[in-house]
C-alpha cells in the first residue's frame, strides 16, 4: 500500500491529475494506492451558485471511467482539517507553487520534478469519433478571471475561431465550468478535435486520447496534455493558433497523429494482467 495525499481544488483537471498519477504509480509498482484528498470545504460545497454538481460528485462520476479503477482507493478529509496543505485564500489563490501532493514512500517530492501521469479511460468507454464535432472551451464564462497565460486570446479571437470552424462545416460544442460532467465527458469521448486553453476539461480529452490543440506558451502543457498540439497565441510566431486555423486540414491530420502516438504509447496498460476494475 502506498499512501498519497493531494490538495483538493475546484478544478476537475487537478483531481484527474492526481488520479492519473496514482493509477500509473499503482500499475508500475504493482501496489495498491490510498489516495486521500484534502479539501478546504464540506462535501456539499458549490464553488459557484450555478454549478450543476459538487466537485465530489464530479470526481465520483469520472472515477467510474478509469481503467483498473480498483487499484486506487479514494478517501477524503474535509473542512481544512489538514496539517499538510494550507487553505486557499484570496492572498495565495494565484500563487502557482503551493504544496500539492505527498507520497508516504518519498518517491515523488512536491519540490522536485512532477510525477508521470499518462493514463487512459477504460477501453469500453471509447466511442467512434464524430467527424464533424469540434469541442472548445475559453475563459469567457469562468467564475473568476483566469491567470493571464490562459486568456491571452481575446473573445474576438475566439469568435473568429468559431466562425472558421463553422465555415469548414464543423459542429462546434462549447463547454464551460458550468457544463454537467456527464455532458462534458460525452462530448469529449467522440469529438474529432478539441480547441482550448490549458485547463478545465483537458484531462478528460487526454484520457480519451482525443485530438487536441491547446493555446498555451507554457511548457507545463506538454506535461499535462502530451496528446495535444501546443499553439502560441502570438500571430507573429509560425505555429500559432492562427497558423493552424489557416491550415485546418493540416491541423486535423497533425492533431490526430499526436493523439494516436499518445494512445499507442500508453495502451500497454491494457495488457492482460490481473485487474482490479
Amino acid at each position: 500500500m502506498e499512501k498519497v495525499t493531494w490538495r483538493g481544488t475546484a478544478g476537475v483537471g487537478d483531481f484527474m491529475w492526481a488520479l492519473n498519477v496514482c493509477h500509473l504509480y499503482a500499475y508500475q509498482n504493482n501496489v495498491q494506492v490510498n489516495l486521500e484528498f484534502h479539501w478546504s470545504h464540506e462535501p456539499d460545497y458549490l464553488y459557484h451558485f450555478e454549478d450543476p454538481e459538487t466537485i465530489l460528485e464530479r470526481l465520483d462520476y469520472i472515477n467510474k471511467f478509469y481503467h483498473r479503477r480498483g487499484d486506487v482507493d479514494i478517501s477524503h478529509r474535509w473542512n481544512g482539517e489538514s496539517d499538510r496543505y494550507e487553505p486557499v485564500t484570496d492572498k495565495n489563490r494565484n500563487v502557482e507553487y503551493k504544496t500539492r501532493y505527498w507520497f508516504e514512500s518519498g518517491k515523488y517530492l512536491d519540490s522536485g520534478p512532477p510525477p508521470p501521469n499518462e493514463w487512459l479511460f477504460r477501453q469500453d468507454a471509447f466511442k467512434t469519433r464524430d467527424q464533424r464535432k469540434v469541442v472548445i472551451w475559453r475563459p469567457l464564462f469562468n467564475a473568476e478571471i483566469p491567470r493571464l497565460w490562459k486568456r491571452r486570446l481575446t473573445n474576438e479571437h475566439w469568435e473568429g475561431i468559431i466562425k472558421k470552424l463553422r465555415r469548414e462545416g464543423m459542429k462546434v460544442v462549447e463547454l464551460t465550468y458550468r457544463t454537467p460532467v456527464s455532458e462534458a465527458l460525452y462530448h469529449l469521448s467522440d469529438a474529432r478535435l478539441v480547441i482550448s486553453y490549458d485547463g478545465m476539461w483537458h484531462y478528460i480529452a487526454k484520457n480519451f486520447a482525443t485530438p487536441m490543440i491547446v493555446i498555451s506558451r507554457g511548457g507545463i502543457t506538454k506535461y499535462h496534455t502530451p496528446n495535444a498540439i501546443r499553439a502560441s497565441d502570438n500571430p507573429e510566431e509560425k505555429y500559432s493558433i492562427f497558423y493552424w486555423m489557416d491550415r485546418f486540414d493540416v491541423l486535423l491530420g497533425h492533431s490526430k497523429k499526436k493523439a494516436i502516438e499518445y494512445y499507442d504509447r500508453v495502451k500497454y496498460i491494457y495488457e492482460d494482467r490481473q485487474s482490479s476494475n
